[in-house]
């Protein structure tokens, strides 16, 4: 069968191939919302302790057989959903992405998502991981001095 489809992608003219390729990637996120949304209501109800999985990471990476990392991405889109449900739609339309969601679900919340979303829509990951930096900076890291213990550098 993938051969076929490799054949019939090949049969394409230049403009339909990049029609087609536009088209299947609205379907691959139509998709990725709905099980986003299903995960959510997955998680919410504990199913995947009554299928053996001690976690919905481990039901995700198991049962579902994703990547650890598309489950990850999955799974943090899937809360923040819950919390904020406009997170759908922002996939769905591709102004913010798995991995732009899963940096600001943290940071997340109603009274906040108008405006964190409005900085991210359409930033790469790299700007959103500024972005993120700018609302949670992190203290500096202590320089590396050797022989000293971890608990004393300064």
């Amino acid at each position: 069968m993938q051969d076929r489809l490799l054949a019939v992608a090949a049969g394409l003219s230049d403009a339909d191939l990049l029609r087609r390729v536009i088209a299947l990637a609205g379907r691959e996120r139509e998709a990725t919302v709905e099980l986003v949304a299903h995960l959510a209501e997955l998680d919410a109800r504990r199913l995947y302790l009554g299928e053996g999985f001690g976690s919905l990471f481990s039901y995700c990476t198991g049962a579902l057989r994703l990547a650890e990392h598309a489950a990850y991405n999955r799974i943090e889109a899937a809360r923040a959903s819950r919390r904020v449900p406009g997170i759908l739609d922002l996939l769905a339309d591709g102004s913010l992405n798995l991995s732009t969601v899963r940096l600001l679900a943290p940071h997340l919340r109603p009274d906040n998502f108008d405006s964190l979303v409005s900085m991210a829509k359409g930033k790469s990951k790299r700007e959103v991981e500024a972005l993120v930096a700018c609302l949670a900076p992190r203290p500096d890291v202590a320089a590396y001095q050797p022989g000293l213990p971890l608990h004393t550098r300064a």
